[in-house]
């Protein structure tokens, strides 16, 4: 099975815009130089945990962050990483969604991949009713005659 667009492995990470704009900036700021967590922390303006939270979440998108002698390394170029990083939802109508997916690109392509699953993706069987239900349906059903 040859791996589509669609089926790349990415996380699935719903963050919001601040989160994409920091991570974003962590990414490019990382890419300059070495930096020390204090200083990453200072130009960020965010805690510790926070701090920690993002590089978890760069390693799950594979962007490789070396930690060395106190300093902080992007293991790639921004542009890479960027590449790699989740991006808010969108909040894309049907039509929309459409109208990107006529692009005559690899993204465009892989929009169109994921709209025609969401259009073409087949109606949920009816559940059968539990043991339990069937066995209270029958008791109602013998109760009545």
């Amino acid at each position: 099975m040859t791996n589509s667009p669609i089926t790349r492995r990415r996380p699935s990470v719903h963050i919001t815009l601040q989160r994409a704009a920091r991570l974003h900036r962590l990414v490019w700021f990382l890419a300059e130089t070495p930096r020390t967590r204090d200083t990453i922390l200072s130009h960020l303006s965010i805690g510790l945990r926070t701090f920690y939270r993002e590089l978890e979440l760069l390693k799950r998108c594979s962007v490789k962050v070396r930690h060395r002698n106190k300093q902080y390394t992007l293991m790639a170029t921004a542009k890479q990483a960027e590449g790699r990083l989740p991006f808010p939802d969108p909040q894309l109508s049907f039509a929309e969604m459409a109208e990107l997916a006529a692009c005559p690109c690899d993204a465009g392509r892989r929009l169109a991949d994921l709209l025609a699953t969401v259009i073409n993706h087949p109606a949920p069987a009816k559940k059968r009713p539990s043991s339990a239900a069937r066995k209270k349906s029958n008791r109602k059903k013998g109760s009545s005659a």
